[in-house]
């Protein structure tokens, strides 16, 4: 379908403090990570951004940052918006098929036509996902292309956030001198990666989403995102509860927090960080890590559940992403409070295997869904530069490629008698 067989895409979120950017290179039907970056702003506050021009210089100076590293200019994004004021439309499209044949265009035109469709003042269309399609009285979610029918039924689900935040978002983008290639939800595109979707199909699901300040809550059923919410709580409650205790430097409580809570711990003495506080050396043991934020934690894992707990009566289970999913203690405490079935996720793909950077991932997934139904072949950097680089990195002082270098070394090994 592409006239190229090379595309290299680049997602960008701006998430709470991080600025996240993954760069990934589609060649032929395989699949490989660039580059997985985030960077730190403080320009973000519940959605709102406080100070437009540093955000913009934030940005630029992290794709300047990501662009060197690459080896190429970032010119377009794909940008990962916060399902924040998230509502859902659900609609029916229906075309006429041109040739009694269901073509990819048809598809395509009906996703057109619902994006004509009204919704709610405070809130803009972001992602029109695709239900399923009716062809000749039969339901499926596989794209019937070249069935036979003369017209066909797309059941969509416009999926929308806040109108003013997307604004707000796209704007600072471009501002930095990025295109946006196109937007999409963080929790559609982490349950796209995920194949919740159709794993949603049998039973329902509730994704948690665990970040620093915030938590997404999903709820996934029938192949579809019903809702999401918002609490606004995370993992910075037990990392500045950590923080006002020991003063312990702040970007090590994280890790502390995420690798080292441990109840079931056999050496509870044992100490696990020392840092020097006013020409003093100080330690903390695992005993005092769990102390200090076991109050905290079950204040957390109480209000996550207390949030779907209507839900999980009903025979949902629980996925966990996020960073939160990362710390093994709160995984438990979820488990041991919500009484249902309970699994973390994170990304199999190697160099993303970071479960704070699975909608950046999934935002490859959807956008490549759209790519293929419409024939589209795009590059988010130069490709010329790019290639350009790799083959001159190919090449040694000598102007040899590798493949070269190796096969003079075994020539000049059998000449000289070797077996």
């Amino acid at each position: 379908m592409n006239k190229e067989i090379k595309q290299i895409y680049v997602s960008m979120e701006l998430a709470e403090n991080e600025i996240k950017i993954l760069a990934g290179e589609y060649f032929n039907t395989r699949f490989n990570i660039i580059r997985s970056e985030k960077f730190y702003t403080n320009a973000i506050n519940d959605f709102r951004i406080t100070d437009q021009q540093q955000l913009v210089s934030d940005i630029r100076s992290a794709v300047r940052e990501c662009s060197d590293r690459i080896g190429s200019d970032i010119e377009k994004v794909i940008l990962v918006l916060p399902a924040y004021n998230f509502k859902r439309f659900p609609l029916r499209s229906k075309v006429v098929t041109e040739d009694g044949t269901v073509r990819k265009s048809d598809i395509a035109r009906a996703v057109s036509n619902s994006l004509k469709a009204q919704v709610d003042e405070d809130v803009m269309i972001v992602d029109p996902m695709i239900v399923k399609y009716t062809v000749n009285g039969i339901s499926t979610r596989r794209i019937p292309e070249n069935e036979s029918c003369s017209e066909l039924l797309v059941d969509i689900d416009l999926l929308c956030a806040d109108i003013k935040m997307c604004y707000e978002y796209v704007s600072a983008v471009e501002a930095s001198g990025l295109k946006v290639l196109d937007i999409v939800l963080n929790t559609y595109a982490s349950a796209k990666e995920a194949a919740l979707f159709e794993e949603s199909l049998n039973r329902s699901i509730v994704v948690l989403d665990i970040g620093r300040t915030c938590t997404y809550l999903s709820l996934l059923s029938k192949g579809k995102l019903v809702s999401t919410e918002i609490v606004f709580d995370g993992i910075n409650s037990l990392i500045n509860k950590v923080y006002r205790t020991y003063s312990i430097p702040y970007n090590d409580i994280a890790k502390l927090i995420k690798y080292d809570v441990n109840f079931d711990c056999e050496y509870m003495d044992d100490v696990i960080y020392a840092w020097t506080d006013q020409g003093s050396t100080r330690t903390i043991t695992t005993a005092m890590l769990n102390e200090t934020v076991e109050k905290t934690l079950d204040s957390l894992a109480d209000k996550l559940i207390a949030m779907c707990k209507p839900v999980l009566d009903s025979g949902a289970s629980i996925v966990l992403m996020g960073e939160g999913q990362q710390m093994k203690a709160l995984t438990e405490k979820i488990k041991e409070k919500s009484g249902t079935e309970v699994r973390s996720y994170c990304p199999e793909t190697i160099g993303v295997r970071d479960p704070s950077m699975t909608s950046e991932y999934g935002a490859f997934i959807t956008y490549r869904e759209k790519a293929l139904l419409n024939d589209l072949s795009v590059n988010c950097i130069d490709l010329l530069r790019y290639d350009a680089l790799i083959k001159e990195k190919e090449l040694d002082s000598e102007g040899e490629t590798i493949t070269t270098k190796i096969k003079n070394l075994f020539k000049q090994y059998m000449e000289r008698g070797g077996n």
